[in-house]
């Protein structure tokens, strides 16, 4: 059974407009007017400028400042005088501060917004006031026991706690579902690689980690289970539907193995031209390979083998394919006749059953990988570096590619190669 493979993609969203949207459905400018008979009478104005927005973790800040001033005045006691209206009947006292001729007074807001993602892949947040407004310069005026800054800031939590909430609505809009969507199906599509072959990376699982904000950019990464395999002959599979997310496991960069599928007329040609012609003489007899072809039985390969000079006819060796990863060649360092050819070479021609032929034949039956290992790391870095359609662009970076087995079947070789290294993926969300 194939190994899974792990794959870490990088993802990087712009979130500034959500804010900025969040941002213009409050007003920029509040203010008020209340004159009671009895109690603090007020008219305030408050201004704030755009967002700064800085980030780390999961935790957005959304920080402006504002410009703020007030008229107030106080009446102790209210009450009638000789049926005439409501009306103060103490001294009132007033002041100002922030308006008419003095500079508006500055205050400093902040919020903090931690952002999550739902089972849906949607993104949600809660948004509060955090800390509390700071008055930059503050207007010292107090009325008793009423001090107006702290009773203005009261004030204008109301619209400032509004504006926090369309911060948690326009992020809430955020889905991130139909971008990971569609990276899973275009990773679940079939790739044609070039002349190497056709990619099915075959995900499995998907997860997404813990975000991590850089100002307004929200920064993850997709984790994906998968079972890549590059065959020569197209076989597309269905598209599977996008599973639930999983656990997220962290990885590094990516670990992938490949399942090179090859059928036996691509070995059987490499020997070829290796073996063919080869002569080996044995007590006066002669033996030339004149044809060679390679077919799988179980877990091994079997050699036919055409063959003239003192005799004509055909046999059969088997040998285990053996891959020596520091040298990077396959061969088959057990390669023997198999039963029956044993049996009619002891009955009609005992001189070829000297080990000469298997030794030669098993010498030069083999194969080095290391230029073609070459070659695939850099097809397969090129070929996997790619735009993937819908904003979405891969680039690869592969470390290492090697062959970690090779094993045959009945109709075809696998050759498992696990190529180490980075994927980073470019989405405009």
């Amino acid at each position: 059974m194939q190994p899974v493979s792990n794959i870490e993609i990088p993802v990087s969203a712009e979130l500034k407009s959500y804010f900025v949207q969040a941002e213009n459905s409050v007003p920029v400018k509040f203010s008020d007017n209340q004159q009671p008979c009895q109690g603090l009478r007020y008219e305030y104005t408050f201004t704030r400028s755009p967002f700064n927005i800085t980030g780390s973790n999961n935790v957005v800040n959304l920080k402006f400042m504002g410009n703020y001033g007030f008229i107030a005045s106080y009446c102790a006691k209210c009450g009638t005088l000789f049926g005439s209206g409501a009306q103060c009947l103490v001294p009132v006292v007033s002041a100002q501060c922030g308006m008419g001729n003095e500079l508006p007074r500055k205050m400093e807001i902040s919020y903090q917004s931690t952002i999550n993602v739902l089972p849906d892949f949607r993104l949600q947040s809660k948004t509060i006031l955090y800390p509390a407004p700071k008055p930059i310069n503050r207007c010292n005026v107090l009325f008793g026991n009423i001090d107006v800054t702290d009773r203005l800031i009261s004030y204008i939590s109301t619209p400032l706690n509004d504006l926090g909430k369309q911060v948690d609505t326009k992020i809430a809009a955020y889905n991130i579902r139909p971008t990971i969507e569609q990276l899973w199906k275009n990773l679940t599509t079939e790739f044609k690689m070039g002349d190497i072959g056709f990619l099915n990376i075959n995900p499995q699982a998907v997860r997404l980690s813990s975000f991590n904000l850089s100002g307004s950019v929200l920064n993850f990464s997709v984790g994906l289970s998968a079972k890549p395999v590059v065959t020569t002959i197209s076989s597309p599979q269905p598209v599977k539907p996008l599973p639930n997310l999983s656990t997220y496991i962290p990885a590094n960069g990516f670990n992938i193995y490949l399942d090179l599928v090859e059928n036996y007329d691509h070995l059987s040609n490499m020997i070829k031209q290796q073996v063919v012609g080869q002569t080996t003489d044995i007590a006066g007899k002669t033996f030339i390979v004149d044809d060679i072809k390679v077919t799988g039985i179980g877990k091994q390969i079997a050699l036919q083998v055409d063959f003239k000079g003192s005799n004509t006819g055909t046999v059969y060796l088997v040998g285990t394919p053996t891959y020596n990863n520091v040298t990077h060649e396959l061969s088959f360092p057990d390669l023997t006749f198999d039963l029956q050819s044993k049996a009619w070479i002891l009955k009609a021609a005992k001189w070829m059953f000297s080990g000469k032929i298997t030794d030669a034949i098993r010498k030069k039956a083999t194969y080095n990988f290391t230029k073609f290992l070459t070659e695939n790391k850099g097809k397969l870095q090129s070929q996997l570096t790619r735009d993937m359609g819908n904003n979405i662009r891969s680039e690869v970076s592969i470390k290492e590619l090697d062959i970690q087995t090779i094993y045959p079947t009945s109709e075809k070789l696998i050759i498992r190669t696990l190529s180490t290294g980075s994927i980073k993926v470019r989405m405009v969300m």
